[in-house]
């Protein structure tokens, strides 16, 4: 089973166009900036705030995308001969690990959003409000929270039966 049995299908080509919207940017404006640079010698003023902005979102709306595609990083050095049901077993620690750093940054995130509210800490150049970005990036790292927790829901099914064990 994975995690499209779920009803995340729908979720994920959202977030997919979502997550693409940033990268967009940072090429769109990445060429502009360039171009006024070399040819009028005049960039663009606050390009390079606004590309880490575009930069931080890119990353943390693709993060539930990478959590339910079981793309974090992963070493089976030791998985190659083993049976379905065990590999089953040993990905429900891994996926719970991933569950709980997931749910630190969430929280980190949250806090540190609140003490940039809290300070109206903004960017130099363009003055942008960072606590905005901040929250963002808190509610996307919660949303892999949950992707993680339903992908140890299904490892936890595929140790009941073992014949299917979610990637």
């Amino acid at each position: 089973m994975t995690t499209r049995a779920f009803g995340f299908s729908y979720f994920a080509r959202v977030l997919g166009y979502v997550s693409a919207l940033p990268l967009a940017l940072i090429v769109v404006l990445t060429f502009s900036d360039v171009f006024a640079r070399y040819v009028f010698a005049h960039p663009i003023p606050g390009a390079s705030e606004i590309i880490q902005f575009a930069m931080a979102m890119a990353i943390f709306t693709a993060l539930p995308l990478v959590t339910q595609a079981g793309g974090h990083i992963t070493v089976d050095l030791f998985t190659s001969g083993v049976s379905n049901r065990r590999k089953a077993c040993l990905q429900v620690p891994a996926e719970l690990l991933s569950g709980v750093a997931l749910a630190v940054i969430a929280w980190r995130l949250w806090v540190q959003a609140g003490e940039y509210a809290g300070n109206n800490t903004a960017t130099i150049v363009l003055d942008l409000n960072m606590a905005p970005l901040a929250y963002a990036m808190s509610i996307f790292s919660a949303v892999s929270v949950v992707v993680a927790g339903v992908r140890t829901i299904e490892a936890m099914r595929a140790i009941a039966t073992p014949t299917e064990v979610p990637q």
